[in-house]
């Protein structure tokens, strides 16, 4: 009698498909998930809008997603996945230690949030653990006293970027989740008013009108 193999048979080998927009993790990666024999790696791609056209996407078990990536950004990725009902798990692959995001990456339905500056040779027991029901986020508990001290350097910041703090306060307030009517709200401002800061904000830093680029400028400038 015929008997169906499911992803967590030991048996049964783990799909997976790889989005990252850098080539060097896409082939460590790979190389990680080969070594184990559970594991096989179905395709690759360098951005979102090439992922989303994958034929093969509804089938696999495992989606490792880069939230920076070109096209469609991760949490686009994410949104979109979860429009289409597509059944599999989902682990972000980020840069971005950051609460807020793992928090809006979460409500979009991933089902881990690792750190690229971990250790990537665990990848594969946290695939599994992610295959036998757990989610994975770190733990944002613990904040050094570096990341309290985070506008120690506010103002050479504000003049080598021509920013103001309201503008620098709109970057941190789209990364902690927020849209613009929120921030209005928040702010005590007028949505147009809102508008307009984040128009000059995209000038002046040169960046696209998504929330992943605020957090690529605000992590490299250590505004998170």
């Amino acid at each position: 009698m015929l008997t169906h193999e499911g992803p967590n048979s030991p048996k049964a080998k783990i799909k997976v498909i790889i989005a990252d927009d850098h080539p060097l993790i896409i082939t460590g990666i790979t190389e990680i998930l080969e070594k184990n024999k559970r594991f096989s790696v179905l395709e690759t791609h360098k951005d979102g809008n090439s992922l989303m056209q994958s034929t093969v996407l509804p089938d696999v078990d495992v989606l490792l997603l880069d939230l920076n990536m070109p096209g469609k950004d991760g949490l686009q990725v994410l949104e979109a996945i979860k429009f289409m009902g597509l059944k599999l798990q989902v682990l972000v692959l980020t840069s971005y230690f950051s609460k807020e995001l793992a928090a809006q990456c979460e409500m979009a339905g991933a089902n881990g949030y690792i750190l690229k500056s971990d250790n990537l040779d665990s990848l594969a027991a946290i695939i599994l653990e992610v295959m036998d029901g757990k989610k994975v986020f770190p733990d944002f508990s613990k904040k050094t006293e570096e990341d309290l001290n985070e506008f120690t350097f506010l103002d050479q910041f504000l003049k080598k970027y021509n920013l103001t703090k309201r503008e620098a306060e709109v970057i941190q307030m789209v990364c902690k989740g927020h849209n613009s009517k929120e921030i209005a709200d928040l702010l005590f401002l007028s949505s147009f008013t809102v508008q307009t800061h984040r128009r000059n904000i995209f000038k002046k830093l040169n960046i696209e009108g998504n929330a992943i680029s605020h957090y690529k400028f605000a992590s490299e400038h250590g505004l998170l």
